[in-house]
């Protein structure tokens, strides 16, 4: 017997989506949405090997994986929980709960049992509340509204009192329903099903650019494994053993996220600058950069505006050639690291950042009932396009140096003379050649 009975079209769609989540202007590592993508992809692979290994080890190696994704599941629900990634916390628990039922009630089913219907319920609603779990607001689930946790409810409300009244009528409809698909209880209606939701949620990931809330992918490929696999005798706990691992990355991911990263302009922060320069050598350039104006922009436009401001400007550095890496290093600075001891190719590469910016028509609109960004113009006309621009002051490492922090302060004073001159261009500290400078001015 084959270890793994999949839909084709499932791995398929998984690999498009991932090879479509690939956004290179969003992020400047992997991202949330590609690391879930990737963990599902992997999750396949793991089940078509991992079964026949399960079958030669020790009682004591299998006594350890029944129990293990209670531990894995229920430590990544609390620390979701912990975390506030209420939505990520809910699906954890719904798949904890789907493997007690298949523990205790679904090890062994006999035909015509009660068992069979008890499977088929599981196989429709988990996935089905995974996928309202992701889909819904988050108003709507826990702000005090009430409304989507009792429609999510009710279909498994109505499922389980027919369960326990109504057997006979509930087998009745499932073989109507799953009668032409192999019969009862072949789970090809539920993989289809979840064949949909995978593709919903990663389509939803891709246009909400990475919500860090979501394990709905990982989650949903767990349950389509475990329905095509369920009379392997114990599938279930090595399945549920990787959902938990694989939960646990999202949550580092999350917590290295969280860390290192600046949540508005989602790029590196001060914090991560500080870790990449400690230890350091001399080999290294470092660029300042400040946005020109920036406080008279954001006075007279909304503190909004000036967010989308930054949000342009990172986009854009992170463009940036020769190596550089970006950081944020609060308000409207920003810090970009080279590798490169060249500094031709390193001021290449700002002049080449500093007129993108220079160029790019930045268009503030009205504020609408819909909330785009912006205050209200006369008329409520859009104003003309604004024009914004970035003065930057270059630093080079040396050996005398007696820590990153003099290469900063001479990256400033570089950058504050920039300003001097005249804004929208680049100084560099007195480690230039007058070549240099002349070429730069």
């Amino acid at each position: 017997m084959s270890a793994v009975r999949v839909n084709g079209g499932l791995l398929r769609a998984l690999a498009l989506a991932y090879a479509s989540g690939w956004d290179k202007g969003a992020r400047e590592t992997m991202s949330h949405r590609q690391l879930q993508i990737g963990l599902a992809l992997f999750m396949l692979v793991f089940a078509t090997l991992l079964p026949d290994w399960q079958t030669r080890v020790g009682i004591g190696v299998a006594w350890l994986l029944a129990y293990l994704p209670w531990i894995l599941l229920g430590a990544a629900a609390i620390t979701a929980y912990i975390y506030d990634l209420k939505k990520f916390s809910l699906m954890v628990v719904l798949c904890l709960a789907v493997y007690a039922i298949f523990r205790n009630h679904l090890m062994v089913m006999e035909p015509g049992s009660t068992d069979q219907l008890l499977f088929w319920e599981v196989c429709l609603l988990a996935p089905l509340l995974i996928y309202l779990y992701d889909q819904l607001p988050d108003h709507w689930l826990f702000d005090g509204y009430f409304l989507a946790i009792p429609l999510a409810l009710a279909p498994c409300g109505l499922l389980l009192l027919a369960h326990q009244y109504f057997p006979e009528l509930e087998r009745q409809a499932l073989e109507a329903v799953v009668g032409g698909l192999g019969g009862d209880p072949a789970p090809w209606v539920a993989l289809l099903l979840i064949l949909l939701y995978c593709a919903l949620c990663a389509l939803t990931q891709y246009r909400n650019q990475d919500k860090g809330d979501s394990a709905a992918l990982v989650c949903l490929v767990a349950l389509a494994l475990l329905f095509a696999n369920h009379e392997i005798h114990g599938f279930a706990p090595l399945v549920f053993t990787y959902l938990g691992l694989a939960l646990w990355i999202l949550l580092l991911f999350h917590g290295f996220q969280v860390v290192y990263f600046d949540p508005l302009t989602e790029i590196r922060n001060r914090r991560r600058l500080d870790a990449m320069l400690r230890g350091r050598g001399g080999r290294y350039q470092l660029a300042m950069v400040d946005v020109d104006h920036f406080k008279r922009f954001n006075d007279t436009f909304g503190h909004d505006v000036g967010d989308e401001v930054l949000r342009m400007v990172a986009q854009r550095l992170s463009r940036v050639g020769a190596g550089g890496v970006v950081f944020r290093y609060g308000g409207e600075e920003f810090t970009i690291l080279f590798p490169s001891a060249d500094r031709s190719s390193c001021l290449a590469a700002l002049a080449e950042v500093r007129m993108a910016i220079a160029a790019y028509p930045f268009r503030i609109r009205a504020r609408e009932s819909r909330g785009r960004i912006g205050r209200l113009t006369p008329g409520g006309s859009d104003l003309p396009p604004q024009t914004i621009t970035v003065s930057i002051g270059l630093a080079q490492a040396a050996p005398s140096d007696g820590g990153p922090e003099e290469v900063i302060r001479r990256a400033d004073t570089a950058l504050y003379q920039a300003k001097e001159e005249g804004r929208n261009c680049i100084r560099t500290d007195t480690k230039a050649g007058r070549g240099i400078r002349r070429k730069v001015a």
